[in-house]
């Protein structure tokens, strides 16, 4: 076999960076402090990261990594919540990538090594817009926001929603059913009130943008069987 087909297959630790949406350096520190627990841990560091060196644009080397399948498995689980998944979906693709393109031949492997370039920039780039929106998710205490951008996050990496979004179904403010019944939206909260309507049964209680002014508030919405309920009360 040749050393084609014999090399480890790695992830430079400046792509892992722009995957998990750290600043190298600050990526490079957390490998740095990895090493020394797998040392003191008497394990082979070499299996999980390979020190290295590359050339910026002034001409200076700097430190980086070669970081193998079981060193991004490392990194993965330092991670929490779905920024953890996202990088591993991301990982194991560009693994995958590397493995198929072994695997069909190496006389195919040069032909096609500015094809997986392309491939490995659009992965990069599609976690870098997953990891945007698990950032404002985190800046957000409404969890059913929070839920849909996590859903698009996993969308955005996998092309499928592992993450499904919330369930939605049609719902109706107290003012749509009480111009459709030709009534005030208070006569409507006066029943619903009196009847115990504002029950996950009846409807769910959702963020909106306030009447008057920009902020989001909590209000109550009727699902059909809510509304069904009001018009069969009030038209008694």
């Amino acid at each position: 076999m040749n050393e084609i087909s014999t090399k480890v297959l790695t992830l430079d630790s400046r792509e892992v960076a722009e995957m998990v949406g750290k600043r190298h350096s600050d990526l490079i520190r957390d490998i740095e402090t990895y090493l020394q627990y797998l040392e003191n841990a008497k394990l082979r560091s070499d299996d999980f990261f390979m020190e290295n060196s590359y050339k910026a644009g002034t001409g200076k080397n700097y430190k980086k990594f070669d970081c193998t399948k079981k060193g991004c498995e490392f990194i993965a689980h330092k991670l929490t919540g779905q920024k953890g998944t996202v990088f591993t979906a991301t990982y194991i693709n560009r693994f995958h990538e590397m493995e198929a393109a072994l695997a069909g031949g190496n006389q195919k492997i040069v032909p096609e090594i500015k094809q997986k370039e392309i491939e490995a920039r659009l992965n990069n780039s599609k976690a870098r817009q997953a990891n945007v929106l698990l950032k404002i998710a985190d800046k957000i205490n409404i969890p059913e926001y929070k839920r849909i951008l996590s859903s698009y996050a996993t969308k955005i990496i996998t092309g499928e929603y592992i993450l499904p979004l919330p369930e939605t179904e049609r719902t109706y403010t107290a003012g749509e059913i009480a111009e459709e019944l030709g009534v005030t939206a208070n006569a409507i909260g006066r029943v619903a009130n009196a009847n115990n309507l504002k029950t996950e049964e009846y409807g769910v209680r959702v963020w909106d943008k306030s009447q008057y002014s920009n902020k989001q508030v909590q209000s109550w919405r009727y699902n059909q069987k809510g509304k069904e309920k009001l018009i069969e009360l009030l038209t008694e």
